[in-house]
């Protein structure tokens, strides 16, 4: 009685490659199930609670120092946006969803910072005033209104509790009244402001 014959080598390597897609879509399919995603992500993907998914930005900034979010600023604010921007172009670097994230690389500070942001509002059909709600790491630290062809700098205490000793600011702006540019697109292009320049110092005694 003669033996079957052996699958080749190839027809073993075809099978284990089978085998693995088959995992891999399974896996994929319990994931889809059973979703375990946690932080920006869930929000972002899952649960659809924020339009701002950060990326890994260093955030590395030099204290004190105004930086341009004009086209002439590129370089130096790269770092400084996580999530939320456009641009920069010549107006500024452009809001996209109802909430846009800055960091800042703070060091060793300890004591208590202000964060200067000059904005202004996009000129579109829609609310006449935009509303900007400011947190640092978490706290909320003002509201600043914007209307079109207005620039306005305005000012936001950093307490040291929101400093928080992990070195790393991020700052949060929420847009309530923001813009969709059209019917049925996505709550993660609308517009709010553009933002020209960003400021984060020390406070005097």
């Amino acid at each position: 009685m003669s033996e079957a014959p052996r699958p080749s080598p190839v027809t073993l390597a075809a099978y284990g490659a089978v085998a693995i897609i088959l995992a891999v879509e399974l896996v994929v399919f319990w994931r889809a199930l059973n979703p375990s995603a946690e932080g920006d992500y869930r929000a972002y993907y899952i649960d659809k609670t924020t339009t701002c998914l950060a990326q890994p930005m260093t955030g590395a900034y030099e204290l004190g120092r105004r930086v341009s979010f004009r086209s002439d600023g590129a370089a130096l604010t790269r770092e400084l946006k996580p999530c939320g921007w456009e641009g920069p172009v010549g107006d500024g670097t452009h809001s996209v969803g109802e909430t846009s994230r800055l960091r800042f690389a703070v060091g060793t500070a300890d004591a208590p910072l202000e964060l200067a942001l000059e904005m202004v509002a996009v000129d579109m059909p829609g609310p006449p005033r935009q509303r900007v709600r400011v947190s640092a790491n978490g706290i909320f630290v003002g509201e600043a209104g914007l209307t079109p062809g207005e620039p306005r700098r305005a000012t936001f205490p950093i307490p040291v509790e929101a400093l928080g000793g992990t070195g790393i600011l991020d700052i949060a702006l929420d847009f309530p009244e923001a813009i969709s540019p059209g019917p049925g697109v996505s709550n993660t292009r609308k517009r709010a402001i553009k933002l020209l320049s960003a400021q984060l110092s020390a406070v005097d005694p």
